[in-house]
């Protein structure tokens, strides 16, 4: 992983150690966050942080383009992966998981074929992820 402080410094982002926290979280655990988990898993080294301080460095960071959210029902998730992928979600448990397949450059390609211009690129894959289907033999 690039050096925070350096990624930090080319955003014009003042260096905090709950900024580097948050930060380190998001990017080194995939698990796509909401903003709870963030602050549950950085107040274990940080236990003077507030919720509202999680939630306002997740939105700086954001706002910046450090991370992306996304919204699954009724929850923003938060991930560290900012390149275009594509995204597995479990209908059951709402585990997200990034999808480790390059084709989704061809529907990009096709867009620009058809004149768009892409500025974001996002797709949701919903089913039922292994671990539920292990438990209810589907």
């Amino acid at each position: 992983m690039e050096d925070i402080t350096k990624i930090f410094k080319e955003k014009h982002l003042k260096v905090t150690k709950p900024r580097k926290e948050i930060y380190n979280f998001i990017v080194t655990h995939p698990i796509h966050p909401t903003a709870e988990v963030v602050f549950k898993e950085v107040q274990k080294k940080l236990p003077d942080i507030s919720f509202a301080t999680v939630y306002n460095v997740l939105n700086k960071f954001v706002e910046i383009g450090l991370i992306k959210e996304f919204k699954i029902g009724k929850e923003m998730h938060f991930d560290g992966n900012t390149a275009p992928h594509i995204h597995f979600i479990c209908i059951h448990c709402g585990k997200v998981k990034d999808a480790k397949f390059e084709d989704y450059k061809k529907v990009i390609q096709t867009a620009q074929k058809e004149g768009w211009k892409v500025e974001e690129f996002s797709l949701f894959v919903y089913g039922i992820c292994p671990d539920c289907r292990r438990k209810s033999n589907n």
